[in-house]
């Protein structure tokens, strides 16, 4: 990250080492980037009215400055986890600014008390819940400041009377694309937490947590999508022999730590294409998108010698883990409870001939019409 980025990402995240949460850290960061908004709009309006030469317009300006120095008190705040009084020490400021700009300068020439309808509404998103009292507070105090300048109006000073009409308008603007900005920055910034928050809790319910892998929901869903999709493809289920040994003989701890060994063995040798995930105990599938029904064989027979060869290295102890290996070569069309039904009968085999092999069925064709049959000729055969 280029050192400009690391800085803005620095001065936007402020104070997010307190945050216990996604919804806390979104309101502390709606917060710090409202206080840079302010401070910019501020700013700009106080060039603009400097530039105008209007003498009302500039002490508009004059008056407004105290504000602008004290909103970095708001970084200050939520630097130090004090988030609840950086928010409302921030709509503290911005409504003295714009009351002290409406009744020594400004009045409602420009229509700056409309300004007060969007610190009405945006408390409810930069406050917690638990401390809604203070929404309820701001949208009062607020609202009322709206409504009695809509009603009664305020005289501005003498001098802003003689801003010409284009300026004014020209100013008007100015205040609804601040306004419009601000409310745009809040919905960003929701809608990204929201699909950040969607994306993650996808995750959690797609992945295994003890090894990482996709689980056997999220794997099942993608091999049905690859079966839809007429696609030659192998699926391979894996089981680790003797597990049940290694929990007995090693205790629990170290049979987690074998299926994160076999787990990562097998994702560093499988193609770019292929996917795999922990469907049960300690029971994985593969599956191999290979076009050629050959290769798929090789490359699981190979997968086979290679766990059987690699130690799993536990600290002082060192373990050789063998794995069985089903697989069944689909040829569209095909049905998912078939696949599953040939390949699984393929692991059965490979445990019953010895373990630590592979046995292989080839094709589906003869099981189409009932799942719970197969002929001799697509029972699976062995490989050593």
């Amino acid at each position: 990250m280029s050192n400009w980025k690391h800085r803005l990402v620095q001065s936007i995240t402020l104070g997010s080492q307190f945050c216990t949460s996604k919804t806390q850290e979104r309101k502390l960061i709606q917060t710090n980037i409202a206080v840079y908004i302010a401070m910019v709009t501020i700013l700009v309006f106080d060039i603009g009215f400097a530039i105008s030469g209007n003498v009302g317009l500039i002490y508009s300006g004059l008056v407004q400055t105290p504000y602008w120095l004290l909103l970095p008190v708001t970084l200050l705040l939520n630097k130090r986890g004090r988030r609840l009084e950086a928010v409302l020490w921030l709509f503290t400021l911005v409504i003295l600014d714009a009351l002290t700009a409406l009744v020594l300068a400004q009045g409602v020439s420009i229509g700056l008390h409309y300004y007060f309808v969007l610190f009405a509404i945006m408390p409810a998103s930069f406050i917690d819940q638990r401390h809604w009292l203070f929404v309820i507070v701001l949208f009062v105090i607020n609202f009322s400041l709206f409504a009695y300048f809509e009603i009664y109006g305020w005289q501005p000073h003498p001098a802003v009377l003689e801003v010409p009409e284009g300026t004014l308008h020209l100013l008007r603007i100015m205040m609804i694309a601040s306004c419009v900005a601000t409310v745009l920055l809040v919905v960003l910034c929701n809608e990204y937490y929201a699909s950040e928050n969607e994306r993650q809790l996808q995750q959690l319910a797609d992945t295994d947590a003890l090894t990482g892998l996709p689980n056997r929901r999220a794997f099942m869903q993608r091999l049905e999508r690859t079966i839809l999709e007429n696609r030659p493809f192998s699926l391979l289920l894996i089981d680790l022999d003797h597990f049940k040994r290694i929990n007995d003989s090693h205790g629990h701890l170290v049979g987690d730590q074998a299926l994160r060994f076999v787990a990562s063995e097998m994702s560093k040798r499988i193609g770019g294409n292929d996917f795999i995930g922990r469907v049960g105990g300690e029971e994985f599938a593969v599956v191999m998108l290979s076009p050629a029904p050959g290769d798929s064989v090789i490359r699981a027979e190979e997968l086979c010698r290679h766990i059987a060869m690699t130690r799993c290295n536990l600290g002082q102890l060192s373990l050789t883990i063998t794995i069985s290996v089903g697989l069944c070569q689909v040829h569209p069309p095909a049905k998912l409870v078939n696949v599953m039904t040939l390949a699984d009968a393929a692991l059965y085999e490979a445990k019953n001939n010895g373990r630590n092999r592979l046995e292989v069925t080839q094709s589906l064709r003869e099981i189409q019409s009932d799942p719970g049959n197969y002929d001799e000729d697509s029972k699976p055969r062995g490989h050593s």
